[in-house]
């Protein structure tokens, strides 16, 4: 029996194309889910000040005096872009003040700095607000001022003892924070 070239190519097109649909077949799917939300806020967060990291260093526990953060305290900025304290939508809405509020635990010791974590113990980080004042976990902290445009949020972290004995070692914690616009 002679085959045909002319009925060979379709016959031959036809098992590589089946082929090919078997192979695809065994592929494993998958899902690509994308979500946002758009939120009316008077600013942006600067990338740069989503994670902010303070390294306190090697620290002499002799330096810990119940009565002075100076020496080891240090400044942290939350940095706002593109701020606009006034928003048009449904209604002209203002936002020219933002509150900053810290989340995280709290040491048992003192209800005003937060708990550390790691090898040391008997110390933990107050915050602080641009004018000094200590800054209450989980409380709102009082007005920044927003101006058009961007703005800068100072604030200062401090190590402090809680305890009467301090064990040394390393230390770490860890604070959320969230800002309201009123």
């Amino acid at each position: 029996m002679k085959i045909s070239q002319s009925l060979l190519l379709p016959f031959v097109s036809c098992v590589l194309l089946s082929a090919s649909f078997t192979q695809a077949s065994t592929m494993t799917p998958g899902k690509l889910a994308m979500n946002g939300e758009l939120i009316e806020a008077a600013c942006s967060i600067n990338p740069n000040s989503r994670d902010i990291g303070i390294e306190f260093g090697d620290i002499s526990a002799h330096s810990l005096n119940m009565n002075d953060e100076g020496i080891l305290t240090h400044p942290f900025f939350v940095q706002l872009m593109g701020c606009s304290i006034v928003i048009k939508g449904n209604a002209e809405n203002q936002y020219p003040f933002a509150n900053v509020t810290f989340i995280g635990d709290t040491s048992a010791s003192d209800p005003t700095a937060l708990l550390t974590n790691g090898d040391a113990d008997g110390v933990g980080i107050r915050l602080r607000d641009q004018y000094g004042e200590i800054l209450t976990l989980g409380k709102p902290s009082p007005g920044y001022e927003l101006s058009d445009e961007d703005n800068i949020l100072k604030f200062t972290a401090s190590l402090i003892p809680v305890k009467q004995h301090i064990k040394t070692g390393e230390f770490y914690a860890t604070a959320r924070f969230f800002i309201d616009y009123n």
